[in-house]
C-alpha cells in the first residue's frame, strides 16, 4: 500500500468513527471526543516540549489542563447541558483555574529542579502547553450549545477542510511566492489565497445545501457568516498550522507524534482547528450578536 493509500484509508476510518458522534452525540458526545483529542495532544506536547520530564509534565497537564478544558467547554452555557442545574460564573472559575495552573506548576518545577540551567524555559514550555491545548480545544464543544450549535460545530470544522483543500491545489498549480519559508517552506501566498477563496465559496455552498439540516432550523446562516468565517477562519487555521510547525522546528521533531498511519500526530491533524475554533467562537458569541442585533 502506498503512502497516499495509507493516508486515505486511515483518514476514512477515523472519519467513520467521528461522524456519528458529531451528528448524534450532542454536547456530551462532542465533549468526550474532543477531550480524548486534548489528552492525546497534551501527551504529544509533553513529549516534544519536555522530553526529560515527559511523564510528570503530562500528568501535570492532565491535572491543571482538564479544569481549563471543561470550563472553556461550558463557557457558553448558563446551566449544565441537558439539565436545569445552574452554573456559577465561569469566567471567575476559569481565572481561578488559570491562576492555580500557573502557581501550581511553578511550585512543581521549583521543587523538582536538579539544576537552574533552563529551569525557567522548562516552566515556560509547560505554561505554553497548558494554554495551547486544553484551553483552545475546550472552546470547540462550547459551540454545540449555542443556538444552532449542531450546525455551527460543522462550520468550525468545514472552514478548515475547505481552506486546506483550496490551499493545497492552488499552491500546487500557482504557488511561487513563499509565505514563511523559515517555518513552512511549502506554503505560498498563492496557496493561501486559494484557501481563503475556497473557504468562503465552500461555506456559501454549505449554507444552502447542508447547514439548515445540521442546525435543524434553529438559526439561519447568513452570507455575512460565510464571508467572515471563511476569511478569518481560514487565516486563523493557517496561523495555527504555522504555530505548530514553529514548535516542531524549535524542538527538533518532524511529527508531533503517531496518531494515524501516514498522518503524523494528533497535533499535526488538528493544529488548524485549534486556531480556527476560537475565531468562530468569538464571532458567534461576541461579535455576531452585536452585528446582527
Amino acid at each position: 500500500m502506498t503512502e497516499t493509500q495509507t493516508r486515505l484509508a486511515s483518514g476514512i476510518g477515523a472519519l467513520l468513527v467521528i461522524l456519528p458522534i458529531l451528528v448524534w452525540g450532542g454536547f456530551w458526545g462532542v465533549l468526550a471526543l474532543v477531550y480524548l483529542a486534548a489528552v492525546w495532544s497534551m501527551h504529544e506536547m509533553a513529549t516534544m516540549a519536555l522530553p526529560e520530564q515527559r511523564n510528570a509534565a503530562f500528568g501535570l497537564l492532565l491535572v491543571f489542563g482538564t479544569p481549563l478544558f471543561l470550563l472553556a467547554a461550558l463557557s457558553t452555557s448558563a446551566t449544565i447541558p441537558g439539565t436545569d442545574i445552574a452554573l456559577p460564573d465561569r469566567s471567575l472559575l476559569l481565572l481561578s483555574a488559570l491562576a492555580l495552573g500557573f502557581q501550581g506548576s511553578a511550585v512543581f518545577f521549583l521543587f523538582t529542579a536538579e539544576s537552574t540551567d533552563g529551569l525557567a524555559d522548562r516552566w515556560g514550555r509547560f505554561l505554553l502547553a497548558l494554554i495551547y491545548v486544553p484551553l483552545l480545544l475546550g472552546l470547540l464543544p462550547s459551540i454545540v450549545v449555542l443556538e444552532g450549535g449542531r450546525g455551527w460545530i460543522w462550520v468550525a470544522l468545514a472552514v478548515g477542510w475547505f481552506g486546506d483543500i483550496g490551499g493545497y491545489f492552488a499552491g500546487r498549480a500557482f504557488g511561487k511566492h513563499k509565505m514563511l519559508p523559515l517555518i513552512s517552506p511549502k506554503k505560498t501566498w498563492q496557496g493561501f489565497a486559494g484557501g481563503v477563496a475556497l473557504a468562503v465559496l465552500g461555506l456559501v455552498v454549505w449554507k444552502f445545501l447542508i447547514f439548515d439540516w445540521t442546525a435543524r432550523g434553529e438559526v439561519t446562516m447568513t452570507l455575512l457568516d460565510c464571508l467572515i468565517i471563511g476569511v478569518f477562519g481560514d487565516v486563523a487555521g493557517v496561523a495555527g498550522d504555522f504555530v505548530e510547525s514553529m514548535l516542531k522546528r524549535t524542538w527538533g521533531v518532524k511529527d508531533s507524534g503517531r496518531f494515524l498511519p501516514g498522518h503524523g500526530g494528533m497535533l499535526d491533524r488538528i493544529d488548524a482547528v485549534m486556531f480556527a475554533a476560537p475565531m468562530v467562537w468569538a464571532w458567534l458569541v461576541v461579535v455576531r450578536p452585536l452585528v446582527l442585533a
